[in-house]
């Protein structure tokens, strides 16, 4: 691990001006369990880290009328551990459950898991790995392992709890030294496997807005990985769903883990929305999951096994969801 400036500012003013002050060569650190590691391996070499613990406001859970804001330093396990996220939002309680170990949930960050960096088995390795070999293209080269001959970078987007985030349609409030601006979570996400974050290097999230859901609305989260909370998802779905009687009224469907970016499934929500809902027509839903998701993302990733993975988690969360 290289040498490094390290800064615990008191006042979100003072990160900003921080953060601006050093234009790109700083790093924000929230629960310091991704960035750390990745320090460790050689992965990451900032200058200057801005530790963010020290600020109050970022820490607090506030509620009005409409919307939950749940400020970027609150503790994963802090909230899933909430009541009302409990009672409100099951799919978000379930997103965070799966997500490595206790402690780590207790160290992790909300903010940190939205900005969470993709992953890669490839690059994602100690500095001695990669010598004999040309670098990648998130390590500065013009190559994919993953995918043999991939034109672009095809790691994998692998934070839990961004897919459920965007099918409750939460917001991100995202401030700068220059003010501040409210965007959906989705649009905080480039697709661009290499920089993933639609962050400039003096903006950093404050919280995330997440609207009252209406009556008979429920949200589940499914997600599969070879080695249980140790691993990253191989793939994962969010629904969140309001139903009407036997019919579903709307309906959001998010895939995570096999893209860089998380996607949105609108041919399978309008196959869905409107419908007498039964346990055939989900399974058709989830069977079409696959396709619409490699037609959305053209990933190489997406072979026959991820195909199936997708169709078993996508019926899953669609069935907790219409059960809730």
């Amino acid at each position: 691990m290289k040498n490094f400036f390290y800064f615990e500012p008191k006042e979100s003013a003072v990160a900003l001006s921080l953060l601006a002050e050093h234009k790109g060569r700083a790093k924000i650190l929230a629960g310091g369990t991704d960035l750390i590691p990745q320090m460790k391996r050689g992965l990451a070499s900032p200058e200057v880290i801005i530790n963010l613990s020290k600020i109050p406001q970022l820490r607090e859970i506030k509620e009005s009328s409409k919307v939950l804001q749940v400020g970027s330093m609150v503790p994963l396990g802090v909230l899933e551990r909430n009541p009302k996220i409990a009672s409100r939002y099951p799919g978000l309680k379930e997103a965070i459950s799966h997500l490595a170990v206790p402690a780590i949930r207790n160290a992790g960050t909300v903010g940190g898991n939205l900005c969470l960096d993709t992953k890669c088995i490839y690059r994602d390795q100690v500095q001695t790995w990669d010598r004999g070999l040309p670098p990648c293209f998130k390590r500065g080269g013009k190559k994919c392992y993953v995918v043999p001959e991939g034109k672009t970078c095809h790691a994998s987007f692998a934070a839990d709890t961004v897919p459920i985030l965007i099918a409750l349609q939460a917001k991100a409030k995202v401030i700068s030294s220059r003010g501040e601006k409210t965007i959906p979570l989705e649009e905080l996400y480039t697709g661009n496997g290499v920089r993933p974050v639609n962050l400039s290097p003096n903006e950093m999230v404050r919280e995330i807005l997440l609207p009252r859901q209406g009556k008979g609305t429920c949200s589940a989260y499914c997600r599969y990985s070879m080695r249980q909370a140790i691993d990253f998802a191989l793939a994962s779905a969010a629904v969140c769903l309001a139903k009407k009687g036997g019919t579903c009224a709307e309906v959001r469907v998010v895939l995570g883990a096999v893209a860089p970016r998380p996607l949105r499934l609108t041919e399978l929500e309008g196959a869905l929305k409107g419908k007498k809902v039964t346990d055939q027509l989900l399974k058709e839903c989830a069977r079409q999951a696959p396709e619409e998701a490699l037609q959305i993302s053209r990933s190489g990733r997406i072979d026959s096994f991820i195909r199936t993975v997708i169709n078993n988690v996508v019926y899953q969360s669609l069935k907790r969801a219409w059960q809730g």
